[in-house]
């Protein structure tokens, strides 16, 4: 296995990022490694996502206090991305 690098320096200062990719290749590991202090969100976990999906609106009450907020399998919950606006 090679070590996966990408810097994403430029693209912090803006309000939002897309890493896309195929399925498998290491996204999720890359960002919990590189950004370990993170708020994050992983919606393919069932707890997490049940509750988004019930009340977006806490991704905000949850976030304020927060740099940088990963929200992983955001696919998963596209109303979401309205609060991520």
């Amino acid at each position: 296995m090679y070590p996966r690098t990408i810097d994403f320096s430029p693209y912090l200062p803006h309000k939002s990022l897309f890493l896309l990719g195929p399925r498998q290749t290491g996204k999720s590991t890359l960002l919990r490694h590189r950004y370990p202090d993170a708020y994050y969100i992983d919606l393919l976990a069932s707890e997490e996502f049940r509750a988004f999906s019930h009340r977006p609106e806490r991704l905000r009450q949850l976030t304020t206090n927060h740099d940088l907020v990963i929200i992983d399998e955001i696919q998963k919950l596209p109303g979401l991305l309205d609060e991520v606006q």
